[in-house]
């Protein structure tokens, strides 16, 4: 054999060898690791879930005002009450602390820009008044 066929003999050995190397690695390289499941992967899935979130009705950290009766037992609620933000108008979702200011929000909102002013609002405790 010539130096030229036997260098090319022992490179096809050499890539045969690496190539036989890499088939035998190649399942160990893919194999799970065998250790035993850790306890906090072992729940119990019929457990209920855990809450996120408070309850609706937890008032803890929350507004704890709460809207008075939708009777006149108590009269209605001053307009500074109401207005929780200080902005000098009553929103729908402030007005939703009267139950029955919530509920005549509409008639009682005259420019209809979403909001009572002060005089809106008295206008509308004036008719209330009047209604009694």
């Amino acid at each position: 054999m010539t130096l030229m066929t036997r260098t090319l003999a022992s490179r096809r050995l050499a890539m045969l060898a690496m190539a036989v190397a890499a088939a035998l690695a190649l399942p160990a390289a893919f194999a799970q690791d065998q250790t035993a499941p850790r306890a906090s992967d072992q729940r119990d899935h019929t457990a209920p879930m855990q809450r996120t979130e408070p309850p609706v009705n937890d008032t803890s950290g929350a507004d704890t005002r709460t809207p008075p009766p939708p009777s006149d037992a108590i009269g209605p609620a001053a307009f500074t009450e109401l207005d929780a933000n200080g902005d000098q108008k009553i929103s729908r979702d402030e007005a939703a602390m009267d139950a029955r200011l919530a509920a005549n929000f509409a008639v009682h909102d005259l420019d209809r820009d979403g909001y009572l002013s002060l005089s809106e609002y008295q206008a509308g405790q004036n008719k209330r008044s009047g209604d009694r």
